[in-house]
C-alpha cells in the first residue's frame, strides 16, 4: 500500500494556495488562501509541507472532503 498525505484545500474557491497566516492569541492557527483571501482558525490542527506531482494534487483535488461525502 503506498503512502497518503493529507492536504488542506480551500472550501470557498477549491484553491490549494492554503497556508497559515499567523497565529492567534491562544496558540490557534489562522489560515489564509492566497487565492481568493479567506481566513479561518483552526485550533488542534497544523499544516507540513511536501513536494508531490501534479497528476497528485490533481487528485487530492478530485477526492476532497464534502459534506456527508468524504474520499471515492
Amino acid at each position: 500500500m503506498g503512502e497518503f498525505i493529507s492536504m488542506i484545500l480551500c472550501r470557498n474557491c477549491g484553491s490549494r494556495w492554503v497556508e497559515i497566516a499567523e497565529w492567534s492569541r491562544d496558540g490557534k492557527a489562522i489560515l489564509h488562501c492566497r487565492t481568493c483571501d479567506a481566513k479561518e482558525e483552526m485550533g488542534r490542527f497544523t499544516l507540513g509541507r511536501c513536494q508531490v506531482t501534479r497528476a497528485e494534487l490533481e487528485n487530492a483535488r478530485t477526492t476532497k472532503a464534502r459534506k456527508d461525502k468524504y474520499e471515492k
